[in-house]
């Protein structure tokens, strides 16, 4: 229940009191509908201040008068104001089920007290105002945690009163193991800081593993750390929740430049003692013909002096 008042004529109100001097005699009186409200009243300088607090009820509700009489000695001055007693509740805004698996329908109702005009919305399309509104879904993975908004408006005296209500939609849905969220190849150089990023949704979280395959070594998932050779291989992605399990085959390839460096330097040097034994053997192979030849030339020169001259 609330109570709304307009807004008083305030420097007609002022003019009244101020012409009552001294305001700390001054007595107030305040009614409504003709019942005392029993008002507190403080003074400051030659002002004072008249309060009152009184519950409504809803038999009371509409238009009623309050009326202000502050009295000095012999003279009375008065001020009347209309006031409008109502009553506005927050709408009521229900979910069928707050919880659902998925694929589960789901009834989703909104509704204000007669006079009221509410709007309900969450990721669906406006509809025209009315005391009640409703929709129904069918609950996917996509619909966990979505909000639900439910306002109402009311007009009081020429003025616009806003409600709001929301609730919230869980979903229940198996782990979910995306390319988009864990890769299936990661490529990167050894000593880099790199994360390890894989992500598995669900509801509940499922609890994700990789363990590379042969020794079942685990992949470290989220770690900022450098990059070593020992984390290549190829591991399996695990997401389990008690909805359900799934899993991913994702590969790790780590660069070694050193090997690549390693590698060049052991083939040039095989290359260079290659063509170097080469040269040499070419080398002793053309000394051993040259020296083959001088002989048989030293032997053939030594036969043609040993042999005799023909007699005429």
């Amino acid at each position: 229940m609330a109570l709304g008042t307009a807004r008083p004529a305030l420097p007609a109100l002022l003019a009244l009191i101020g012409a009552l001097l001294p305001a700390s005699e001054a007595q107030v009186r305040l009614e409504l509908s003709g019942r005392n409200l029993h008002p507190t009243v403080t003074h400051k300088n030659d002002s004072l201040l008249a309060t009152a607090h009184d519950k409504a009820n809803m038999e009371e509700e509409g238009t009623h008068q309050l009326s202000c009489v502050v009295t000095l000695g012999h003279q009375s001055r008065s001020w009347r104001e209309n006031v409008t007693i109502y009553s506005f509740p927050a709408p009521n805004l229900t979910l069928s089920e707050p919880e659902v698996s998925e694929q589960t329908v789901v009834t989703v109702e909104c509704e204000a007290q007669a006079g009221a005009l509410v709007m309900l919305s969450g990721g669906v399309p406006a509809r025209l105002p009315g005391p009640r509104a409703q929709l129904q879904l069918n609950a996917s993975a996509e619909d966990n945690g979505r909000i639900f908004f439910c306002s109402a408006l009311l007009e009081v005296a020429g003025q616009v009163l806003h409600k709001n209500q929301t609730r919230e939609l869980r979903v229940l849905y198996g782990p979910r193991l995306d390319k988009r969220d864990c890769l299936g190849n990661w490529t990167w150089q050894e000593g880099s800081q790199q994360t390890l990023t894989c992500q598995a949704w669900g509801n509940p979280v499922p609890e994700l593993k990789c363990h590379r395959k042969g020794d079942n070594a685990l992949l470290p998932i989220g770690d900022l750390r450098p990059v070593t050779r020992e984390v290549a291989g190829t591991y399996l992605c695990q997401a389990r929740s008690p909805r359900g399990e799934v899993t991913r085959e994702v590969v790790v390839n780590v660069i070694y430049h050193r090997n690549y460096i390693l590698t060049t330097i052991l083939v040039t040097v095989a290359f260079t003692i290659g063509a170097a034994g080469l040269a040499a053997y070419f080398y002793n192979r053309q000394r051993k013909i040259q020296k083959y030849k001088l002989q048989k030339a030293q032997e053939a020169a030594a036969m043609k002096l040993n042999t005799p001259a023909t007699p005429p």
